[in-house]
């Protein structure tokens, strides 16, 4: 705006001469037509600000590397003869850092915003002003907007090193069953309330004492996938496609599984995930938790000390026991 102003100082100056050197109704028009340019730049400035519709419209998540932006329309009575500013502030959630950005939107229609995808997180693009210029951007009327458009950008399914094995997820222990029979079953003292059909009868006549069976059912020990937040981004978008197509593999194979994240500042998160709805909210949360602040270089070291990023694991056992 002082760029405006200048510019428009000078031809005040320029004019008011002309018109002392040559005076002629021509400068007399010409000096009335420049001091009245400022009355209709803040006339213009009210009405625009007055009139100025503002729309945006987004995505609320997209795949890493893939092209989006924020598509923000504008219209009013005054777009035509003003333009607009719009002041934004950027935060990346898993790293907690923000940038401002202004971004100009001439004339009437719709404008793009781009959004950075190159890294998996959650972003917050936050207007915050919106500020309405005249055609001559000599004043400017500001408007508080305070819209807020969270981005998920998501990963991408990633084949790990290691393909998981079905094997270990296979049924290793016993369970009550909630079905009245089984060919597995254990023998118990009768109780009252027990059905006469669960009474073993050939047991029962050599112990000397009424015995049911009590019927059981196999069932898998709890798949785990284990994940530590890492500061390098490159590597933590590897990890957390390699943690999504894990995960799907098991969903896939009807493994009910558990995903286990270490953030730096706070104790292990888990998430028990059963279904793509389950696995979907997990994106969700790990996508918003914070990243260590250290540099990737250390990350590196500790990689090398025997620190890993993500595994896969079965565990054998009841799953209260983790």
């Amino acid at each position: 705006m002082l760029k405006s102003w200048g510019a428009y100082s000078v031809t005040l100056i320029s004019t008011f001469v002309f018109f002392l050197c040559y005076k002629m109704w021509v400068s007399w028009i010409l000096l009335i037509v420049v001091l009245m340019i400022p009355f209709l730049s803040l006339a213009m400035s009210i009405i625009a600000s007055r009139t100025m519709k503002f729309t945006t419209e987004c995505q609320t998540s997209v795949l890493i590397g893939t092209p989006m932006s924020i598509y923000v329309t504008t219209s009013g009575l005054a777009s035509y003869f003003s333009f607009c500013r719009v002041k934004m502030t950027v935060t990346d959630h898993m790293t907690g850092v923000s940038k401002k950005h202004v971004f100009e939107i001439h004339d009437n229609g719709t404008s793009k915003i781009p959004v950075d995808t190159r890294h998996c997180g959650s972003y917050s693009y936050r207007m915050t002003w919106l500020s309405v210029y005249d055609l001559f951007g000599l004043f400017h009327i500001n408007t508080n907007l305070n819209r807020n458009n969270e981005i998920f950008v998501k990963p991408v399914p990633a084949m790990p090193e290691r393909m998981p094995n079905m094997y270990g997820f296979k049924a290793k222990n016993l369970r009550k069953s909630k079905q009245p029979s089984s060919e597995i079953y254990d023998i118990r003292e009768y109780q009252i309330g027990d059905s006469m059909r669960s009474i073993h009868w050939k047991m029962s006549a050599k112990k000397d004492e009424t015995l049911v069976k009590e019927p059981l059912e196999e069932y898998g020990g709890h798949s785990r996938v284990l994940m530590k937040l890492t500061a390098d981004r490159d590597e933590l978008d590897l990890h957390l496609g390699q943690i999504l197509f894990t995960s799907k593999f098991f969903i896939e194979h009807e493994t009910a599984h558990r995903i286990r994240v270490i953030p730096p500042d706070k104790g292990e998160v888990a998430f028990e995930i059963e279904s793509d709805l389950d696995l979907e909210r997990a994106i969700v949360s790990i996508l918003r938790m914070r990243i260590p602040k250290e540099s990737p270089k250390k990350e590196e070291s500790a990689e090398k000390n025997g620190v890993s990023g993500t595994a896969a694991e079965s565990r054998e056992g009841p799953s209260d026991e983790d």
